[in-house]
């Protein structure tokens, strides 16, 4: 495995201290409430340890996390911002800083991030300029599924729910396939592991599809709780074994392959939309001349409800916009749909 900038530059010594001074507070969540996940507490550790390491190449050679000063954090903007840092990512890194120094004490330490850098320098864009669906990348899903039968059935039957599907990690972790279809198999129902606990339906459409969801009622059938985790896992640990056995096993991330699992949903929302309107998202080129607005707006409210978001604008993030070339819908229909399924 490669050494990251930190294993390049800081000393143990200094590394040793910075982590002995995360440990104890690492898994808190943001606002104080509950724990989060082993991905984020990992994201976190090795981006901090990534700000120390830049102190030190900017020569501000602190050997401990509570040294951070205002005057650091203003430094770190600048180089970030010359060295083409997104916008989303200046405001991760930033806000990860601001919630290090709440747990040290220091809440004055870290500014708003108009405070460093020019308001159209640091404005995220929620609209996909890039398609990140596996596909796009070169990458075949169906193979990256086929290879992940051969290690674990489970694996593979959680990366088929997020394919076919379009569930978050979480929802396919949590899954129980039996209980999740409704009306007579012609439907799922999804409500456990949603973000904000609020259930929606997918209607199972395709036959690769109907293959998925078989599929995956075999793999849970042969634990005792007849959900898609892992049986001797607890919803942490099966988060874990998932990632661990995706990046080491499957060899999928961002800096191998260029996909994430998140990109599966991506895929999924192209093909949804795809499938209703019989023509390419706006991020695969689009269909201006071809699509009218009802049918491009009615698409993308079919598909954000089963991506399990309750505006119709999310969808961008996923496949792209016309921006001012298709006119907005009428509030009459934007206002006619309730997330209550």
């Amino acid at each position: 495995m490669a050494k990251s900038l930190a294993d390049k530059i800081l000393p143990m010594s200094v590394r040793d201290t910075v982590l002995r001074t995360l440990e104890p507070v690492i898994a808190q969540r943001a606002n104080g409430k509950g724990v989060t996940s082993f991905k984020t507490q990992d994201e976190r550790r090795s981006t901090i340890l990534l700000v120390v390491a830049h102190l030190w190449m900017l020569g501000y050679r602190i050997r401990k996390l509570e040294s951070l000063a205002a005057k650091h954090v203003e430094a770190l903007m600048t180089y970030w911002h010359e060295n083409g840092l997104s916008p989303s990512m200046l405001h991760t890194r930033l806000s990860m800083l601001r919630v290090a120094c709440d747990w040290m004490g220091k809440p004055n330490v870290v500014k708003d991030i108009t405070d460093y850098l020019p308001e159209d320098a640091v404005r995220r864009s929620t609209v996909a300029g890039k398609s990140k669906a596996w596909d796009a990348a070169e990458v075949d899903p169906l193979k990256v599924i086929e290879l992940a039968k051969q290690i674990d059935e489970r694996l593979a039957a959680m990366l088929m729910m997020q394919h076919h599907f379009g569930l978050r990690v979480k929802e396919s972790i949590m899954l129980s396939p039996c209980k999740a279809l409704i009306d007579s198999g012609t439907a799922l129902e999804i409500h456990e592991g949603t973000k904000g606990g609020r259930p929606r339906r997918i209607e199972i459409e395709t036959t690769d599809q109907r293959r998925a969801i078989d599929y995956a009622r075999c793999v849970a059938g042969k634990g005792n709780t007849k959900r898609l985790r892992w049986p001797d896992c607890s919803w942490k640990q099966a988060q874990y074994r998932f990632y661990n056995l995706v990046r080491h096993r499957l060899g999928v991330s961002a800096k191998t392959m260029g996909v994430t699992p998140h990109g599966l949903r991506h895929g999924f929302a192209q093909r949804d939309y795809r499938r209703q309107t019989g023509l390419p998202t706006p991020v695969e080129g689009g269909a201006l001349g071809r699509i009218d607005r009802e049918k491009h707006q009615m698409a993308s409210l079919t598909t954000s409800r089963a991506l399990g978001h309750g505006r119709i604008d999310v969808t961008t993030g996923y496949y792209g916009s016309y921006g001012h070339q298709l006119r907005m819908v009428p509030v009459t229909m934007t206002m006619t749909y309730s997330f209550s399924l």
